[in-house]
């Protein structure tokens, strides 16, 4: 697998002006994208195979091992470099 492959049909998309702006405010890359596609932390452990305390840790500035970004970025449908801002 390439460290830079995209993933899912909306990998290349453009985010929504909201989740920017929660970038922007500080709101956790992670965080910002699980918001804006409406999923609980335990429903994007569910999908992605990641676990909740991994999830949480990461949106509180834990580093996640790739295979974790990847699955993430997979569930989340976004770019692999979306995991790693």
């Amino acid at each position: 697998m390439n460290d830079n492959e995209e993933f899912g049909p909306d990998a290349d998309e453009d985010l929504p002006d909201s989740v920017l702006a929660d970038i922007k405010d500080g709101v956790p890359v992670l965080k910002a994208l699980r918001r804006w596609k409406d999923l609980s932390i335990y429903d994007l452990a569910n999908v992605s195979g990641v676990s909740a305390a991994n999830i949480h840790g990461a949106e509180g500035g834990r580093q996640l091992s790739l295979v974790a970004q990847q699955a993430l970025a997979k569930a989340l449908g976004v770019g692999l470099d979306f995991m790693s801002e």
